[in-house]
Formats: structure tokens, C-alpha cells, sequence
């Protein structure tokens, strides 16, 4: 098994175990977040060549050159040496200036801080030494802050901070934004359609705004989708469809949902479809919207990644 070298003490790997997980299992403290490789939190340095070829995606051409790999990702191939990234620069301080109670499970937190993002794009936001990633509700253009839509979990580490603790003018600190799942102007003849589930319907809300303020020629058709539920963003998305003629909605709370998209949309041949929720919901309804015809370039996905007890 590979050995895995770090601040002078070897540690032995066990089976496919990646760097992240053999060194938690010995105790070793470092910063991680959502251990799928979206959030950079965990990111350590070795010598290039002794780096697997897949444990890089998302990091910039110069973090790869100076060696900087993801050690959630990383499942050492040969004996590897690592040392501690200083993340310190890349994180942004930003300070709580609204916290509201949207329903019993859901937070909207706005934050006021120097960045640039889009709509649909997702932060790691860090409190202590723990990072999760959450997408951007607000638009850049129209909003002063940005807005993040926070569900609760019961021993969330991060989401039970944010509900109990969490008070206005603390500041807390993130990265990014990354991703781009965003509202592209290359298509604004093609009818959108935006299908979200529980508090994937946030980025996709931003997504709409960005839209119709850029001047979307078409249609913004968006599905709010959670059997758990009701729809928290009643109200934005009543607002949303009273502000703008080219928006409509439609609320579920069952659970059909592949049946809801093809008896509403037969045909998704030339629609532009942004899917956004859970991985399960996000890869079931990608292969719905598939097989009605959406095209797979048109076919835009953001999945929130399941931290289960640890979010």
C-alpha cells in the first residue's frame, strides 16, 4: 500500500482510500468540506509527479503547476509526499446583514462582501475549520448582497451554526464563486426551463432575474418540485411571475415528478433545461429531459452533493 508522508510522519493507505480520508482516519486535522472535489477545501501540495492524473479538476492552470491536488480525490497510486496549502488569501471575508427564516427547515442568508459572482454559481462558505459549498440565489446587478437559501439538518455542522448562532454583522469567510451554472446570452431565443427540488429552486430563481434582466426573448418556464415540503419561494416566485410576462411557475408537492415534466412538456426539443437538486433528482430528471428530446448540450445541471449528517 502507498504511504502517505505529511509534516514528517508516514502514514500507511488502506486500499482505495484517498489522502483526505487516511489522514482523518489517523487523526490528522485538516480542512475539508464536501469530500467530492466541488469545494477546494482540501487541497495539499506534492511533487507533480507523484500525483494521480484525476485528483485536479476545478484548480487553475497555476495551482496545478505548483503541484496542489485535492486530497478527497487523490487515491495515491505510489508513495506520496504532501504539505499544507495556505488557502488564507483565497478567502473573502463577508458579513451577515440579513438572516430570515423562509419555513421551519429553510434559512435565507444575505451576505455583503467584495466579489464578483453570477446567479447560479455556489460559494464554500467556512466557519471555523469546516467548509460547504452553496449556490447563489442573487444577481449581481440587482442585489447588493449575496443571497444564500440554507436547509437545515439535524447534526449539520455548518447549518446549525448558521440557525442558532449565526447573528447580523458577524462576519464569516468563503471562497469562490465557482461553477457555471448560469444564464447564458447566446441563448436567449430558446425557451428555458428551470426544474428544481427543495432548495435547488434558489440558483434557479437567480437564474430566472438574470434572464429577464439581460432580456430573455423566450420563455422561462420554472418547476418547483418537493414532495417534503411546501415551496419556501412562494412568494419570490409569485413576485418573479407578476414582474415579468415571459415567467411562469408551477408547484408539486407528490412525487411524480417524471411524469409532471412529460405530461406538461411532450417535447423538450429545442428548450434549454437547467436541472438543479439532489444527485438522484438531478441524474433522473437529466435522463427524463433526455429522452423528450432536450438535446444533451441544452442540458445544464447543478447537484447538491449529500453531506448527510455532517452538512
Amino acid at each position: 500500500m502507498p504511504t502517505i508522508r505529511f509534516k514528517e510522519h508516514d502514514y500507511l493507505s488502506a486500499g482505495d482510500e484517498s489522502v483526505l480520508d487516511t489522514l482523518l482516519r489517523n487523526q490528522i486535522s485538516i480542512p475539508y468540506g464536501c469530500r467530492a472535489g466541488a469545494c477546494q477545501a482540501c487541497t495539499l501540495q506534492a511533487a507533480p509527479d507523484q500525483i494521480p492524473d484525476d485528483c485536479q479538476p476545478g484548480l487553475t492552470e497555476q495551482q496545478i503547476r505548483q503541484g496542489h491536488f485535492l486530497a478527497c480525490q487523490c487515491i495515491p497510486e505510489q508513495d506520496i509526499d504532501v504539505n499544507a496549502v495556505d488557502i488564507s488569501e483565497q478567502k473573502i471575508s463577508a458579513t451577515i446583514i440579513d438572516k430570515t427564516q423562509l419555513d421551519e427547515r429553510t434559512l435565507r442568508l444575505r451576505l455583503s462582501c467584495r466579489l464578483r459572482w453570477r446567479a447560479g454559481q455556489y460559494i464554500t462558505l467556512w466557519i471555523n475549520n469546516i467548509a460547504r459549498c452553496y449556490s447563489i440565489a442573487s444577481v449581481a446587478r440587482l442585489d447588493p448582497f449575496i443571497e444564500l437559501h440554507i436547509r437545515a439538518h439535524s447534526q449539520g455542522l455548518i447549518s446549525q451554526q448558521l440557525f442558532n448562532s449565526a447573528e447580523i454583522q458577524d462576519v464569516i469567510h468563503l471562497q469562490g464563486p465557482l461553477g457555471h451554472f448560469v444564464y447564458d446570452q447566446e441563448f436567449a431565443n430558446q425557451p428555458l426551463l428551470l426544474i428544481g427540488a427543495g432548495t435547488g429552486i434558489a440558483p434557479l430563481i437567480g437564474i430566472a432575474r438574470d434572464a429577464i434582466d439581460y432580456g430573455h426573448h423566450a420563455s422561462i418556464h420554472l418547476l418547483a418540485l418537493d414532495h417534503t415540503t411546501e415551496n419556501y419561494a412562494q412568494q419570490q416566485l409569485d413576485a418573479l411571475g407578476n414582474s415579468a410576462a415571459i415567467f411562469s411557475y408551477q408547484t408539486d408537492l407528490t412525487d411524480n415528478t417524471e411524469t409532471i415534466i412529460g405530461n406538461q412538456f411532450p417535447s423538450l426539443r429545442g428548450q434549454r433545461v437547467y436541472i438543479c437538486g439532489g444527485e438522484g433528482f438531478v441524474q433522473k430528471i437529466k435522463k427524463r429531459c433526455f429522452m423528450l428530446g432536450a438535446s444533451p448540450r441544452d442540458i445544464i445541471t447543478e447537484a447538491f452533493i449529500n453531506f448527510g449528517s455532517q452538512r
